[in-house]
């Protein structure tokens, strides 16, 4: 199967950056374009032409909801829409719903959920393939329930525990609870470089919730010399409290 045409609509230029590297890595992926907003996402869609397209619901022009609403209208073949968004309105996850997403992914979240994600994905249009090689005449009722079933659910981890004391400004729990789930997953640490790529958060953000666990006494920061001699702050997870 050749490589699937995707766009990336991300009104953070980091960020979009970090998904097309997940594409990228992934190896099923073409990253055949990046858009800040939603009137450029459109206007890449219609020149372009992409399968697939990763969409923000917070743009600075218009919302995601509207630029999935007008894809939908743009001739040709359908572009599939997987969401990656912050919004967590239930009437934002509605729109998105009707309006045909695949997956609707929350930021923040690891590398791992958003690899399973595009695997779900590949395998999909793998299905399709097969439905459409069998035969180009119409299907019967049990090919078309085979086509429409819907993914497996998939049970999220457990949390871990976490502080519940009221956090600084700009901070919030679930951002809090994913940093210290990437912390827990790794014996050696992490920089803030490594957090924000398995996040998908800004540098500068995941190094302010870094140093708050270091305040908190849960993360503690180990140097780590490169070859110029200048250290690397590595934060590591000790689990304490204070």
């Amino acid at each position: 199967m050749s490589l699937i045409r995707t766009l990336v609509v991300d009104d953070d230029q980091e960020i979009a950056g970090v998904h097309s590297g997940f594409l990228l890595a992934h190896g099923g992926f073409d990253v055949v374009g990046v858009a800040n907003s939603g009137g450029e996402a459109l206007e890449k869609v219609r020149e372009m032409k992409p399968e697939l397209m990763l969409l923000d619901i917070h743009l600075p022009d218009m919302s995601g909801i509207d630029v999935l609403r007008a894809a939908r209208t743009i001739p040709g073949d359908p572009v599939d829409i997987i969401a990656i968004t912050a919004a967590r309105e239930l009437e934002t996850v509605r729109a998105a719903m009707a309006g045909g997403v695949l997956h609707y992914l929350v930021k923040p979240f690891n590398s791992k959920v958003l690899m399973q994600r595009l695997d779900d994905y590949v395998q999909h249009r793998a299905s399709i393939a097969e439905h459409s090689s069998v035969s180009a005449g119409p299907l019967d009722q049990d090919r078309i329930d085979r086509l429409l079933s819907a993914t497996p659910a998939r049970t999220p981890p457990t949390p871990p525990p976490m502080l519940t004391e009221s956090l600084p400004k700009g901070l919030s729990q679930p951002t809090l609870e994913s940093v210290v789930g990437a912390l827990r997953t790794s014996g050696v640490g992490f920089s803030a470089s490594e957090v924000a790529a398995q996040l998908g958060l800004a540098r500068v953000s995941a190094r302010r919730y870094l140093e708050y666990l270091v305040t908190k006494g849960s993360a503690r920061i180990v140097p780590k010399y490169g070859a110029a001699g200048r250290p690397e702050k590595f934060y590591v997870w000790t689990g304490a409290q204070r």
